[in-house]
């Protein structure tokens, strides 16, 4: 990002939670029937950066994909209909711990489908084929900095087979899925079939649900480290505060690493799996408030979990078996994110710092030089809004005066609380007015121009086309390394070839091209280091005269 571009990493106003909950105006609502279904069960809501792309879980569904590989092979296209449903059926008790009957109604089929549209209404939805689903458990339990990737449950070898933990998977330029690659975990064991995690929008920090024989409780909240572009340190307890003899489940992290969702079937709840949240204290991990209880309607008698809050929409989806089977549900605790982001500020001259008065604004995106007319502003000042996610040069026009661009943009993933102020510069066509120039390149030591500032040069000159009353003073400068009147004839020469290429290729009158040497003389710093001396070696542009503002005496002297 450019430095023009603000930082403010969001302090979620949404989590002032007492207020938010006792308001009896939040509204639950149900996600549409291409989302839900009747007949089974929908887990596992989790959304992209930006809201407009929904993964959830669907159990038990007979059209699941049948892909079964052992040992290179495809056993849903070596077996039969019956061996094949004996040896899913096999994999999955030895999965559960206990003997599975129905394979295909079990919630051990899990296949992660995507739904798409924006981020207040999901209209499309997809099942994705292997290698994103395959026969065995797959589900979609957080993203990743990078959008193009999620992590997903349970580890894949491509010979066959399935371990417990977590992978990655990542979107490939064709829009295919690629294989899961396996999360390192030091010392990862969970003793349970229950999982669940979250992690941190940095990328630094995942939070797990597992169960250990030394644990709290049947399942109990841990985090991780990265350690590694696919490791993790060894799990942490997040303590007591989080954790209770019950069982805590489900994480989910704010943006801000700051608050904590989790479902949890502790005592004082509405009736089974229950929503809570708390907030981190302090730096630690392990320090964090009382859990406080979603209030009704978010919380109901039945099973509430799977908690994610999406900042686009301010919606927290959640699962919820109050309709009777796991459906998901959405609540919204506070307004939509704002898409733009409000830019104001001033039109200076940035010699006195004067407003200039009725100039109009203008707009471009990022290094296209197609600007469009925004606002006139008749007082010097502007404001507009600018959609995230792009970069934008904006700049004043006003005749008789020299735009300065300014590049800026926006994050879309970042809430910025505040607009942004940005001046822009419109310095008068007048003597000794500077002419910015992109940096303009020579041979080492020597007066010739590389090809790379031809464009520079070829601004120039069609700025001086559009004021052809315009004279200029092209000036050359360099460090202090060399004798010096070696560096003012250097300088002198550059400057001159600038004129010559301005004459020459673009047919500039050189009556209007005034060139002088000044060699060291002028340095813009100290030449202590390299970088410094780079800095000082350069041409500058300055306006020398209009014609309106000389007398005829003037234009002759100036001719000569």
């Amino acid at each position: 990002m450019s430095g023009r571009r603000m930082h403010i990493l969001i302090c979620l106003f949404l989590f002032q939670l007492t207020s938010v909950y006792s308001q009896k105006s939040i509204h639950v609502e149900k996600l549409n029937s291409q989302i839900n279904s009747d007949k089974y069960d929908e887990i596992t809501p989790v959304l992209n950066r930006d809201g407009t792309t929904m993964t959830f879980t669907r159990n038990g569904y007979p059209s699941f994909d049948r892909t079964l590989i052992d040992n290179k092979k495809d056993l849903s296209k070596t077996l039969g209909n019956r061996a094949y449903r004996k040896r899913l059926q096999s994999i999955y008790s030895t999965i559960a711990g206990y003997e599975i009957k129905d394979p295909e109604r079990s919630s051990f089929n899990q296949d992660i489908w995507i739904a798409s549209g924006t981020s207040e209404n999901f209209y499309s939805v997809i099942h994705p084929g292997y290698p994103l689903n395959n026969a065995l458990p797959n589900s979609v339990c957080a993203i990743t900095p990078d959008d193009r990737a999620m992590v997903v449950v349970n580890q894949f070898s491509p010979d066959g087979g399935m371990g417990k933990g977590y992978s990655m998977v990542y979107k490939e330029p064709n829009g295919s899925w690629s294989f899961p690659y396996p999360m390192f975990i030091s010392k990862y064991n969970n003793e349970g079939v229950d999982v669940g995690l979250t992690m941190s929008t940095d990328g630094n920090v995942i939070i797990m649900t597992l169960e250990k024989n030394n644990g709290s409780g049947n399942n109990d909240l841990y985090m991780s480290v990265r350690t590694g572009d696919f490791s993790w340190s060894e799990p942490i307890s997040l303590g007591p505060d989080i954790n209770s003899a019950y069982r805590e489940t489900n994480p989910y992290l704010t943006i801000d690493k700051s608050t904590l969702y989790f479902s949890s079937n502790r005592p004082g709840g509405m009736g089974g799996n229950d929503i809570y949240y708390s907030k981190r204290i302090n730096s630690s991990w392990t320090d964090w408030s009382t859990p406080q209880l979603l209030e009704s309607p978010i919380n109901s008698s039945s099973d509430e979990s799977q908690p994610f809050f999406d900042i686009n929409s301010g919606f927290l989806y959640f699962t919820s078996k109050r309709d009777g089977s796991s459906d998901i549900f959405r609540a919204r605790l506070v307004e939509p994110l704002k898409e733009t982001v409000t830019v104001k500020g001033k039109v200076i001259n940035p010699n006195n710092e004067d407003l200039i008065e009725n100039v109009k604004i203008m707009k471009a995106y990022a290094n296209t030089e197609s600007y469009e007319e925004i606002q006139m502003s008749e007082d010097g000042f502007y404001s507009l809004e600018l959609p995230k996610g792009s970069e934008f040069d904006i700049k004043a026009v006003k005749d008789g005066h020299i735009s300065q661009k300014s590049s800026i943009g926006f994050n879309k993933d970042y809430v910025y609380l505040k607009d942004y102020t940005l001046d822009l510069s419109l310095s008068p066509m007048e003597k000794g007015t500077k002419i910015n120039l992109k940096p303009i390149y020579f041979k080492q030591s020597r007066a010739v121009i590389l090809p790379k500032s031809y464009s520079a040069l070829d601004e120039l000159a069609l700025f001086l086309k559009k004021n052809k009353n315009m004279y200029i003073i092209i000036e050359g400068h360099t460090d202090s390394q060399g004798e010096e009147e070696e560096l003012i004839i250097l300088s002198e020469e550059r400057a001159q070839a600038i004129k010559e290429y301005l004459v020459y290729k673009k047919r500039i009158k050189p009556v209007r091209l005034s060139t002088f040497g000044y060699g060291s003389s002028r340095p813009v710093n100290d030449n202590s280091t390299a970088e410094l001396r780079a800095n000082n070696r350069r041409v500058e542009v300055y306006i020398d005269a209009m014609a309106t503002m000389l007398n005829p005496d003037e234009i002759i002297s100036t001719q000569k």
